[in-house]
């Protein structure tokens, strides 16, 4: 029962953080006013505002001031951040070094939702990351660091590769510099093996949705497939909550 509640207390925490955080990040207001408030109006938002669920089911995913909807992106965001740390907390237990991988979890998140709203990454959520990978593996790996260094200019290279022959292959002449970033940062946290299951994680699921879209959607090619940085987020959730276990299956099958 407690271990329930404790689950429940920071998903809640980690869903407030992460809706506040997707609202706020077009405004460069993270930092200078975290408080919660309605991207409509404005308002600030009390805790009864903010109850993941609850809140959202009470006000018919209204704002309780102006009445302006709500994105239905708030409660799905409850939904995964409840998920994540439900799944990751009975994989792994309660551990320091754990809560470093859940804290990196829910940046993921956020960056997935972010990316799907066409908004901006800031810099300084993308250092916060990048300082929480220097942290996991000083503390916890520092033998392995040399390796995660190396593992942040591979994932950089590897998407910039990604992007050069997307613009080639497509008529899509972007370069998108916010996968480029992602890349390199969960180098720098997974490590070699880690970012490479992230990474085929990204582009298997990309073409098995991309095909369904294609074939029983009938979407267009060029809209059949989300965006790669969606993709990786993903990717690096996956990694993190089961990619040893997709290493020790592979090894066994070597051996």
């Amino acid at each position: 029962m407690v271990e329930v509640l404790g689950i429940v207390i920071i998903a809640s925490v980690f869903a407030i953080l992460s809706n506040n955080t997707i609202d706020q990040t077009p405004l460069k207001r993270i930092f200078k006013a975290p408080t919660p408030y309605c991207p409509t109006c404005a308002t600030k938002l009390s805790w009864k505002d903010m109850l993941p669920f609850i809140s959202y089911i009470r006000t018919q995913g209204k704002c309780p001031y102006c009445s302006a909807g709500l994105p239905i992106r708030h409660i799905l965001i409850d939904m995964l951040e409840l998920a994540w740390v439900a799944c990751y907390i009975l994989k792994y237990g309660w551990t320091f070094e754990g809560s470093i991988a859940l804290i990196y979890g829910m940046a993921l998140i956020v960056i997935l939702f972010l990316i799907k709203e066409k908004r901006e990454l800031s810099d300084s959520s993308l250092i916060i990351m990048g300082m929480l990978a220097v942290i996991n593996f000083l503390a916890y790996n520092p033998d392995r660091f040399p390796e995660a260094a190396i593992s942040m200019i591979l994932g950089a290279m590897a998407l910039a590769i990604y992007n050069l022959t997307k613009m080639f292959i497509t008529d899509d002449s972007n370069f998108e510099l916010t996968e480029l970033k992602l890349g390199a940062l969960l180098g720098l946290f997974l490590g070699m093996a880690l970012g490479l299951i992230a990474l085929a994680f990204a582009l298997v699921s990309g073409a098995i949705i991309g095909i369904i879209n294609n074939k029983y959607f009938k979407k267009p090619k060029s809209a059949s497939i989300p965006q790669f940085g969606q993709l990786l987020a993903a990717g690096g959730l996956f990694a993190i909550l089961l990619g040893h276990d997709v290493l020790d299956i592979y090894s066994r099958f070597l051996t």
